[in-house]
């Protein structure tokens, strides 16, 4: 462990409040929380908040609403499926970007490598939410909300397909 030093600082009452009650897995006390905190903004800060870090530092952001959605979906006996899909994949694509945080020497190839993760990720969300739409009822909270986009979708799809025969460049 590294040496440590005693620092003191006053901090308003509310966000003292706020750092007792916040939850960070291994931190228990005001002083392990800011801890964690000062690591966590320094690695940001840094650029050395790797994938994995970065995926637990989003999913803990949003770990307050899944757990009420949870609760909600538990009392109400109901399950959104097109929630889950998105509060999974969501953390996925902003750790992504925390975690890139330098193109580094190579600023082009990084920046083609990252696009690339990026859309393969969002292609897998969307792919996951269009197989929500096959079945006329879907799991989701309003049975409507992926018919209202759905027609708007396969237009699209169906456009860039034209154009894609169209101009000699048939997919792969």
């Amino acid at each position: 462990m590294a040496a440590m030093q005693t620092v003191s600082a006053r901090i308003p009452t509310d966000d003292l409040q706020w750092l007792a009650t916040l939850d960070m897995q291994g931190a228990n006390t005001p002083s392990d929380k800011l801890r964690a905190l000062v690591t966590q903004l320094r690695r940001q800060h840094e650029g050395a908040l790797e994938y994995s870090a970065s995926l637990q530092w989003m999913r803990d952001l949003v770990a307050p609403f899944l757990t009420a959605v949870g609760a909600f979906e538990h009392r109400q006996g109901r399950h959104s499926e097109v929630l889950r899909l998105i509060s999974d994949w969501v953390p996925q694509l902003m750790a992504l970007l925390v975690a890139e945080s330098t193109l580094g020497k190579d600023p082009l190839r990084k920046a083609q490598e990252i696009e690339d993760k990026l859309v393969v990720r969002c292609v897998q969300l969307l792919t996951g939410i269009l197989r929500l739409g096959i079945t006329a009822s879907t799991d989701c909270y309003d049975p409507q909300v992926l018919d209202k986009h759905l027609p708007h979708l396969i237009e699209l799809s169906a456009i860039i397909d034209s154009s894609r025969k169209s101009s000699g460049n048939k997919e792969k």
